[in-house]
């Protein structure tokens, strides 16, 4: 006899970079092979040991490895190719699924799948596992989309779950809450259950007993680990069934180096005497679902894991932070950018430009309403109860999505004329500058340093954005469109170094088929006060002009402009689809679609810029110490270059 034990790691980070203060980059969190740290460091403790894993990768974190880190995606890729990891599925974007609609959690988890597929070459049909959210389980929501027809997987068999949630709150003989303060030893937590109501889905429980103990640390944390697989090896020759599951599943950071510096040397130690001990037998859950069916039916209530709904007071179902007051203006504004992206589906708007809009939806709800518990390794002791920060961030800045939805609208409302015009595209209250003709579509933010903050390419057959990468991690920058100082992540184009939040006026002149927009720096004592930015350009040319007028004051200035040619191509797909296209004096990037590119004028030099990779752009950087110059800005699509 031997005991099924499943060891599943959750890597579930938001799209990040690298340069912040205090919290870890990507290169902490892909690691290293011969540190044994990080996501590398995992595969290659087990590799060595020749022992699988199950692994699931938000896409998210996934999309940001793929653009930093693209040399650990052929790893991963031959990891599950040999066998050693199975790939688990859950949501993209990691919203709290209870919440949202059936058609915005399908494509969710499409979303996810399609990753899979194109950056580890998973086919879909081969992800039949679950991981919910932050493991916030409601069959009556949840259960229907996991068996919708629409998944490009055709649906998911199994889930994960912790094993309180298949306790009842009011199971008379055991309560959900006895069961978190006893750990009673209940055997039939120890399988696979049909869940009730749920159209066929079946439960996989977690041990919380396992969690809690691995990587162990301590003695006791060995003797709860033997004590608990000895139980069960016990059990399964008393009773003859050979149907239970010993399954570990927790974050990958707390294994990985990512929270501690000591979780990759214990983890490996765990993994060695897991190696010596033949009686264990370490499976991929579709190996072992393969052969074990349900021990049979069993309804699960709302629930998640023990420390998000009681001691970070998230309640069961995680309603009391979703629908925290603190809340309220976070939700209204994801609702109010889900309706304008319906809408603009409905009126035929571009239909690339639309995918980019949703994607922008299904990254701004990560861990929904997440609210700082005063402990736990996301836990500050100083925290005030309320929302976190980030998570403002992050989906405050779904508003984005206004903008590119305006775009996509555009790009059938064409009308061969040049406009311009002020108003509060993004509803946050500050006045943008929208500069529009036939192939371009143009956000500048006068409040926030007069910088193009996000440059929309209207194509023949598709739109695509070439500036601007609003899907990136915002950290923990709340207002729409002012600068992002650590780390540089979102210039855009035009941010003048040193002086990238000032304020400037804005006067639009319009001459027949060409537009003027004059930019003058009002911020009181700044050095580049008085600096005027003019924007120009026709009305059929895929071409933005800047002109450059420098204040007495000022002797030289810098300028960085980001590209991202493509960007929701450059999101699915990685660096690697990107390359470098220099003319005599231009420099720029491009994609197998469409290429942007900074032509700059007499007197202006090329020096590096402060951060040259970006999420997902690139930057450079430009310095003038000419009175009067000028930058132009100029996007192509790749089929006229050939041409």
């Amino acid at each position: 006899m031997s005991v099924s034990f499943g060891l599943l790691h959750h890597a579930n980070q938001f799209l990040i970079t690298n340069g912040y203060k205090d919290r870890e980059g990507i290169s902490a969190i892909v690691g290293s092979e011969d540190l044994r740290t990080g996501m590398l460091g995992l595969l290659a403790v087990h590799k060595a040991a020749g022992m699988p894993l199950n692994l699931h990768i938000s896409g998210t974190l996934l999309e940001a490895v793929s653009w930093h880190c693209p040399s650990a995606i052929p790893v991963l890729r031959d990891c599950v190719r040999d066998g050693l990891v199975e790939i688990i599925g859950s949501c993209y974007g990691q919203n709290i699924m209870r919440f949202f609609s059936v058609e915005y959690n399908v494509r969710q988890l499409n979303e996810e799948l399609g990753l899979f597929e194109s950056l580890l070459d998973v086919p879909p049909s081969e992800v039949k596992v679950f991981w919910p959210p932050e493991r916030v389980w409601d069959t009556k929501s949840v259960a229907p989309v996991l068996r919708n027809p629409a998944l490009i997987n055709g649906g998911y068999d199994y889930v994960i779950l912790d094993d309180r949630t298949l306790v009842s709150p009011g199971d008379p003989e055991m309560t959900r809450a006895a069961y978190d303060e006893e750990s009673r030893w209940t055997p039939e937590l120890y399988q696979s259950h049909e869940i009730e109501n749920g159209f066929g889905l079946i439960a996989l429980p977690i041990a919380t007993r396992l969690r809690h103990s691995i990587p162990p640390r301590q003695q006791r944390d060995w003797q709860r680990v033997q004590v608990e697989l000895e139980a069960l090896l016990v059990q399964e020759t008393a009773t003859g069934d050979a149907n239970f599951l010993a399954l570990y599943a927790d974050d990958m950071e707390k294994v990985s180096g990512v929270w501690n510096t000591d979780g990759p040397g214990h983890y490996a130690d765990f993994i060695q005497w897991l190696a010596k001990n033949p009686w264990i037998r370490p499976v991929k859950l579709s190996d072992w679902t393969a052969v074990n069916p349900p021990a049979g039916r069993r309804k699960v209530e709302v629930g998640t894991f023990s420390e998000l709904a009681v001691d970070f007071d998230a309640g069961e179902g995680y309603e009391k932070w979703f629908l925290a007051k603190d809340w309220t203006p976070y939700r209204r504004w994801f609702e109010q950018a889900q309706r304008s992206v319906d809408e603009a589906k409905t009126r035929n708007a571009d239909q690339a430009l639309i995918e980019l809009a949703e994607k922008q939806l299904l990254v701004s709800n990560w861990e929904t309403a997440w609210h700082t518990p005063t402990t736990g390794p996301h836990g500050n002791p100083d925290s005030d109860g309320k929302a976190s920060p980030w998570a403002r961030a992050l989906t405050g800045h779904c508003r984005h999505a206004l903008v590119t939805t305006q775009a996509a609208r555009w790009s059938r409302d064409r009308d061969g004329k040049a406009h311009a015009v002020v108003v509060d595209a993004d509803c946050d209250g500050e006045p943008d500058l929208i500069l529009k003709n036939d192939r371009l579509f143009a956000l500048v933010s006068p409040r926030w340093g007069g910088r193009l903050v996000s440059l929309f390419h209207l194509g023949d057959s598709r739109g695509a954005m070439v500036v601007g990468n609003p899907c990136d991690d915002w950290n923990l920058l709340e207002d729409l469109n002012r600068f992002m100082d650590t780390p540089r992540n979102h210039p855009g184009a035009f941010a003048d170094v040193g002086f990238e939040n000032d304020e400037y006026s804005c006067r639009i002149v319009v001459q027949a088929r060409r537009v003027v927009a004059c930019l003058t720096n009002i911020e009181k004592n700044s050095d580049a006060r008085g600096l005027e930015k003019i924007y120009e350009f026709t009305s059929s040319e895929p071409l933005l002009t800047v002109r450059y007028r420098m204040p007495k004051g000022l002797k030289e200035i810098s300028i960085e402009c980001a590209l991202s040619p493509d960007y929701l191509a450059l999101l699915r797909h990685g660096s690697q689809i990107m390359t470098t296209v220099n003319g005599s004096r231009s420099r720029g990037f491009a994609t197998p679609e469409v290429s942007v590119a900074v032509e700059p004028g007499k007197g202006v030099r090329w020096r590096r810029a402060l951060q040259e990779w970006i999420g997902h752009g690139r930057t450079l950087c430009l310095t003038a110490s000419a009175r009067e110059f000028e930058l132009k800005l100029r996007v192509r699509e790749m089929k006229t270059i050939a041409a």
